[in-house]
């Protein structure tokens, strides 16, 4: 395991890497501890290696299985980031039709400009994010691909023009959080910047025009069976689950399923984004839907009994802190609630892993109102318990110190670390 380091766990890496920096998440992983993983399982000399990915984000596992010719299946749970690794995955792009298109979407946006209202048909947070002529332009580049038949295509300049969401936009969009504090000064224009991002990812793919499709990639919430993936069909899973850090993945994402219409109000993000997501964030729940028995009956319960208890009784240390300090978080609801739905995702991962493949999990430790939750241990502890022999954890560095300045901010150092299971 010598390929480890501290900036496994940061995605900053694949800002400088082909096909992977084509989307902007920074709370991704490296694409290097994807190939340190392929190097120390020599997976590229195993007949019929097949990684898996439970939890697909932006499709780093997935593109760099497909760089490295190795099959890869991933699950994702989320309609907008299926939609961006469905085109992350597609290299066969021609110049020529890239041209085409290109020119068949500005002649579009030139001839319904005028006509486009931008103030009564775009959505109401993008219209607090653009000036008035990038958002008529984005939008009118948005209409336009609908008009394209060749799905490749359509599902490639929607990724252009996700790019060029981020930067065309006033104040940063970054995660988790749009940064309405800060203003962006010397703001690209809109079809400037569509037109140079396509260009740069037809560029990207030049390299890989003649590597074969291996990775794919299915909708779905790895909490439930996927009857497409066979048991014991992938030889190794490789994955980075959602932190136990109340991060809202609706929230990150919501400037783009607004603009693409996959959601237009916060119900909508409840409903189709936060319910198909394992419980990382106290939005993901009602709290007063939330009751211990019923708790109690949960496979993660019933399986891990004391291990839950111990846990139980954590969390009720982090209500009476809760109360002290008047905190709205409902930080030990979703403790116990994260906990259940990751035990169904390694029981998932348990099934579609060969008996003797390994799962590598980047996890970040916790310590909601400052009670410190071993998340790597825990679930080191509880997948025993889903099938796996025995577990081993690797740290690779601290995290959470830069908060220390905050009023109410613990003063515990967090572990970032690769949870291995076997």
């Amino acid at each position: 395991m010598n390929f480890l380091n501290a900036n496994i766990g940061s995605a900053k890496d694949n800002s400088k890497s082909a096909i992977h920096n084509w989307y902007k998440f920074t709370a991704g992983f490296s694409y290097h501890f994807v190939e340190g993983i392929i190097k120390h399982e020599r997976l590229k000399t195993v007949d019929e290696s097949k990684i898996f990915d439970p939890f697909a984000g932006c499709g780093t596992t997935l593109v760099s299985s497909q760089k490295a010719g190795i099959s890869a299946v991933g699950n994702e749970g989320q309609e907008f980031m299926y939609d961006v690794i469905r085109a992350k995955l597609n290299w066969k792009i021609k110049e020529k039709e890239v041209e085409y298109y290109l020119k068949f979407i500005k002649d579009y946006v030139a001839e319904n400009h005028d006509r486009f209202d931008s103030e009564a048909e775009a959505h109401s947070l993008l219209r607090s994010l653009y000036e008035r002529e990038s958002l008529t332009i984005l939008y009118l580049i948005r209409n336009s691909l609908s008009k394209i038949s060749a799905y490749k295509y359509r599902w490639f300049f929607k990724l252009a023009l996700s790019q060029t969401l981020h930067k065309v936009s006033i104040h940063p969009i970054a995660v988790p959080y749009i940064a309405r504090n800060k203003t962006l000064s010397g703001t690209t224009k809109a079809w400037e910047s569509f037109e140079n991002i396509s260009r740069k990812m037809l560029n990207d793919t030049k390299e890989y025009q003649k590597n074969r499709r291996t990775s794919e990639i299915h909708l779905h919430d790895s909490r439930v069976k996927n009857n497409k993936i066979s048991d014991g069909e992938c030889s190794t899973c490789i994955t980075s689950p959602p932190y136990l850090n109340n991060l809202d993945y609706g929230e990150v994402s919501k400037v783009h399923t607004h603009f693409f219409e996959y959601t237009s109000n916060w119900n909508d993000i409840t409903q189709k984004v936060r319910r198909k997501l394992v419980t990382g964030a106290t939005t993901h729940y009602s709290e007063a839907e939330f009751d211990l028995e019923k708790f109690k009956q949960s496979d993660f319960y019933l399986c891990n009994t004391d291990l839950a208890n111990s846990l139980i009784a954590t969390t009720n240390k982090i209500k009476s802190i809760s109360k002290e300090r008047a905190g709205k978080k409902s930080f030990d609801i979703l403790t116990l609630l994260y906990f259940r739905d990751m035990f169904q995702v390694l029981k998932e991962i348990r099934r579609a892993v060969k008996p003797k493949g390994k799962t590598y999990l980047i996890l970040g430790d916790s310590a909601p109102y400052g009670v410190y939750i071993p998340t790597t241990e825990v679930l080191g502890m509880i997948s025993n318990k889903a099938g796996f022999s025995n577990y081993e954890i690797h740290r690779i560095r601290s995290r959470g110190t830069k908060w220390k300045s905050l009023r109410f901010r613990h003063a515990i150092e967090l572990a970032e670390n690769v949870l291995v299971l076997k």
